[in-house]
């Protein structure tokens, strides 16, 4: 395995506008930033999980999530993908940045995946996902 620093990259994985897919055409909005040896995820659009795995990215090393808004092509895959990367082996906190509405996202979410959630601790081990999130809201204006 390279010692190499990780180059500084930015990874479109979905640059469609609105949720509708056509046949070979982009997915929603999604993106990959690579600075300083982070990994950010901006925006979760449908495909995202795919794409980052495609990209080469280990989903059990997501650690930092960056939501611009609520509409479903930037944030339908938002739970879905840090699920994927738990059930792949995340046991490490994620920090979520998003706005207003993204933490009650996450607990409607959390909510509809109870009974799957509550298995994988009990059988697999695994850490309680809904403790791994860390979800901070931004208003309209702020700088993160």
């Amino acid at each position: 395995m390279s010692t190499e620093p990780m180059p500084d990259r930015l990874v479109l994985l979905g640059s469609k506008g609105g949720p509708a897919l056509r046949p070979g055409g982009p997915w929603p909005s999604s993106s990959l930033l690579q600075i300083g040896g982070r990994s950010i995820v901006v925006d979760c659009g449908l495909g995202v999980t795919r794409g980052l795995v495609d990209a080469g990215i280990s989903l059990k090393a997501l650690d930092l999530i960056f939501i611009t808004h609520l509409h479903s092509d930037h944030v339908l895959e938002l739970g879905p993908l840090i699920h994927t990367a738990w059930t792949a082996g995340l046991a490490t906190p994620v920090g979520v940045f998003g706005p207003p509405g993204t933490i009650h996202y996450w607990r409607r979410f959390c909510q509809a995946m109870e009974f799957d959630i509550e298995i994988r601790i009990v059988d697999e081990g695994r850490p309680d996902i809904r403790d791994l999130v860390s979800i901070s809201e931004f208003d309209e204006g702020q700088v993160l």
